[in-house]
This record gives C-alpha cells, sequence and structure tokens, in this order.
C-alpha cells in the first residue's frame, strides 16, 4: 500500500504542534503525579518515549492465533499493556472496546496485552465480547521491552500509540481506565493525522489474471474466470480472524444478491500460517457460494497490495480496479450506515465510477510468510 498526505490538513499543522506540545506536557505532568501516588515498585515503571522505535514482537492472542506487529506496517497501532483482570483493568477493556469504531475509522488496530495465561485470558476477552485481540504475554518478555513492568512480578499499566514506521508517538501512562478508549481516540487522531486513505497501488489500472487453489477440491480457478461478468469482486479474507468472521454472512449475502446481475465474487485467504484443511472447513462450514482461493506465500496479496481481512477489491467488466478498501463501515451488522461495498457495485453496474473508489478498510493485518517491511526492532 502506499499513503499520501491529504492537502486539506497541512494547514493545521502549527495547530497540532501546539497540541501535541500540550499532550506531552499533559502526559509527562499527569506521569509525575501517577508515579508519586504509586509504590516503589510502580515508580521503577519506565515507558518507552516519544519517537523510540517499538519494539517487534510476534505473540498469540487469546484463540493461540499469532500477530506479528510486523505486518501492521503502514498502520496506527494502539498497544495497551494491562496489569491483569483487576477492576481498573476491566474498565479500560470495556472502554477501548467501546471505541472500537472511532479506531475502525482511523485505521488504527488495537491490542490489549496481558501477563495472564491463555485460557484466563481466553476467558477474559469471551466474557467482555472483545472486538480486538488479547496478547498473551505469559513471561512478560514484550511488556520488559515496552517499559511496562517495574520487576517480574509486577506489570504496570501503560499505553502506547505506534506510528506507521513502527515509531512510538505517544506513551500514555496516566491511563484513565473509564475513558481509555476516547483518551486513546484523541491521541491517535491527533498523530495520526498526516496519514490518508490507503491508496492501493493499481488503482484505475487493471488488475492481471491468475489462478489459485480452491482450497475445497483443490481445483485451479481463475480470478477472471471466463471474463464475461460486469464487474468482479476480490475479498481477502481468514478462516482465523474475528472481523473477517463478522463479514462472512454479508459477504455471502451480498454474492447471491448480485450473481442475477452478473458480477462475480472471489475471495482468496493469503494469512500464512492457516492450513488449506482448515480454510476449506471455513469455506464449507460458512456456505460459501464463491470460489475460496488459497494464495500461499502471499504472492497475490503482495502483487495487489492487500494488507488487512477483510479487504475488498472491485474490479470493472475490463478488469480495472474501481474500487478498495472497507465492505462497509461497522463490524455490527445491525450498525451499518454506509454500505460502501455494495455503493461501487452498484455504481459500475450503472456505468459510473464509484464515487468513494476507497475506504480505509480495517480488521487483522495478513500475516506474511516473509516480512516485506522494515519495521521499528527486533
Amino acid at each position: 500500500m502506499q499513503q499520501s498526505v491529504n492537502p486539506s490538513r497541512s494547514t493545521g499543522r502549527l495547530v497540532r504542534l501546539v497540541i501535541l506540545s500540550v499532550l506531552g506536557i499533559w502526559i509527562v505532568v499527569g506521569a509525575g503525579v501517577m508515579l508519586a501516588l504509586r509504590g516503589q515498585n510502580e515508580a521503577a515503571i519506565r515507558p518507552l518515549v516519544l519517537g523510540a522505535s517499538a519494539p517487534v514482537f510476534v505473540l498469540n492472542d487469546q484463540y493461540g492465533h499469532r500477530h506479528n506487529l510486523a505486518d501492521y506496517k503502514g498502520r496506527g497501532v494502539v498497544l495497551a499493556f494491562l496489569p491483569g483482570r483487576d477492576g481498573n483493568s476491566l474498565a479500560e477493556l470495556r472502554s477501548l472496546n467501546a471505541t472500537m469504531r472511532e479506531f475502525d475509522t482511523l485505521g488504527v488496530k488495537v491490542f490489549g496485552v496481558t501477563q495472564l495465561p491463555a485460557e484466563a485470558a481466553k476467558a477474559l476477552h469471551d466474557a467482555e465480547h472483545l472486538d480486538f485481540p488479547l496478547l498473551t504475554d505469559t513471561d512478560g518478555q514484550i511488556a520488559r521491552k515496552y517499559g511496562a513492568v517495574s520487576d517480574a512480578t509486577h506489570p504496570g499499566r501503560v499505553s502506547y500509540v505506534v506510528g506507521f514506521k513502527g515509531e512510538i508517538l505517544l506513551p500514555v501512562q496516566d491511563v484513565q481506565p473509564a475513558q481509555h478508549g476516547k483518551q486513546m481516540v484523541s491521541l491517535a487522531e491527533c498523530c495520526l493525522d498526516e496519514t490518508t486513505q490507503q491508496t492501493a497501488k493499481n488503482m484505475g489500472k487493471p488488475i492481471a489474471d491468475f489462478q489459485l487453489p480452491e482450497v475445497r477440491d483443490g481445483n485451479s480457478v481463475s480470478l477472471l474466470g471466463d471474463k464475461k461478468q460486469q464487474a468482479t469482486v476480490l475479498l481477502f479474507v481468514s478462516a482465523l480472524c474475528p472481523c473477517s468472521a463478522k463479514y462472512d454472512e454479508r459477504n455471502v449475502r451480498l454474492a447471491a444478491e448480485y450473481a442475477s446481475k452478473g458480477v462475480r465474487f472471489v475471495a482468496v485467504n493469503s494469512s500464512f500460517g492457516e492450513k488449506p484443511a482448515e480454510i476449506a472447513d471455513d469455506a464449507r462450514r460458512r456456505k460459501y457460494p464463491f470460489p475460496m482461493l488459497r494464495d500461499e506465500d502471499n504472492v497475490i496479496a503482495d502483487r495487489i497490495g492487500a494488507q488487512l481481512t477483510p479487504e475488498a477489491f472491485v474490479l470493472d467488466s475490463k478488469g480495472i480496479l474501481r474500487y478498495h478498501g472497507r465492505i462497509d463501515d461497522n463490524r455490527d451488522a445491525l450498525k451499518v450506515t454506509s454500505n460502501d461495498l455494495r455503493n461501487a457495485i452498484d455504481a459500475l453496474l450503472a456505468g459510473k465510477l464509484p464515487s468513494k473508489p476507497e475506504q480505509i478498510a480495517f480488521g487483522c493485518a495478513i500475516a506474511r510468510a516473509k516480512p516485506i517491511v522494515t519495521f521499528g526492532k527486533e
């Protein structure tokens, strides 16, 4: 993916610098007050400083799925280190979860990081119905790299906004648990203000046809099929990503609705570590009416520039990319206010170009077989 700076925001840079300065003073003063009130162990916590490289990590979430920070190159990331499952931690998790819509709009990925065992993390995640992963740092190794512990037995409460190049934009030690979601959204809005849409590198250009194996029968299937369709929808999905799973029913309904209108749907799984058998089982269980293709080693994802699941690419009748981004604007199907993928398809069927050719996608990063970017430091 490429990024470009939104010209309309450039005039506000001075204002943002002032805001950042005030925020910096607020954070330092707040941290000082909090440190003065905490005990000796807590006072030893020293978070990473503004501008430091975010240490790269690979951690499993509550379900055992792997998350590599390097896979989120080009996106903002919020990391919330939690001491446990005390009252403040529960309030913090609930607050972050309540503001996931705002994070999604910003294109920011949220992770909670806990030293709880995987089983306890899963119980907590499920009990709270969280829309973001809880990463299990059971030995505290990553917490120590991020300065989120005072010693081996005293994890701390620290959060970070990590920038697109893996830099620490803001360390937050004065966490306000019940308001932490809004607190981090506000900071992310300020610090990530220079970014714009994730821009597809092939927008307005033809996408070369390709063939991949269908996971359910092993037969080779091409993206464009017989090339007689009015439009082609290419969906990057995952059998393990919770956000991708929330869109399965919507994708099935869309494909069924538009099949008679000459729209071809093709799904591709490019996530490293997901086994063909489990992808096939998932496709059968969800009764996908469209091909489910396996992109081993991310070859197609890299070629097209796909980064997330779910992520949609819409091609016109000539195979030219005309829309890229999210399917709609909310993980919760009952709260959708903008049907972006549907709008793009309808525009093409009406002989028009989509009025909004790109909308920021959100979801899980596609795990790469080999890192294709440099992000932060080890």
